[in-house]
């Protein structure tokens, strides 16, 4: 395990985590008094957003919800189509138990240009400074399953969703998915 310190965050890269050329590809998370708060480094990728799900939807259907919910990405190179569908979908589940949306914090040039892409920066709020309410301390969330076709459906639904050209764009992989889930059904 290599562990790296800097004036915000305690960032533990363990040797389970998913290395993409030479970015480390890892989420971390921890809820406190102020909120839950999910942290992102690296390239994300569906590899290593399941786990992420799981504890996002579990934490949300417990109440009460959290005050806020808020995703850093002021250290994520690159996230696909997956994970930001994951963002959706933790964005609408938030706002329908809340009324609020959910807040990206920090995105790098990189995300904002992906976010925006696709229609989902105007969906969050976004906040460019660090936050005071952010946690100190992080809990690493190592892969432990492999993205079900179903996960990946959901994602790109909710991304489809937001507009034709996001419906058009990812038609070909919906399909895909859903006779995958069909057929293990």
């Amino acid at each position: 395990m290599v562990v790296f310190y800097s004036d915000v965050v305690r960032v533990v890269f363990h040797p389970k985590s998913r290395i993409m050329g030479d970015v480390a590809e890892a989420l971390f998370y921890q809820e406190n008094g102020n909120g839950l708060f999910v942290r992102a480094t690296g390239h994300i990728t569906a590899a290593v957003s399941t786990d992420l799900r799981e504890l996002v939807i579990e934490r949300l259907s417990r109440d009460p919800a959290p005050p806020v919910l808020a995703v850093d990405l002021s250290a994520c190179d690159y996230m696909d189509s997956t994970f930001m569908g994951l963002l959706v979908g933790f964005h609408k589940r938030y706002k329908q138990l809340t009324g609020r949306a959910l807040t990206v914090q920090s995105p790098t040039p990189e995300c904002l240009k992906l976010l925006t892409g696709l229609g989902i920066l105007s969906l969050m709020s976004v906040v460019t400074e660090p936050s005071s309410a952010s946690p100190e301390q992080w809990k690493t969330i190592f892969p432990r399953k492999s993205p079900a076709a179903e996960i990946l459906l959901n994602a790109h639904k909710d991304l489809s969703d937001l507009s034709p050209e996001n419906e058009k764009k990812f038609s070909s992989l919906r399909s895909v998915l859903e006779q995958q889930v069909k057929n293990k059904e």
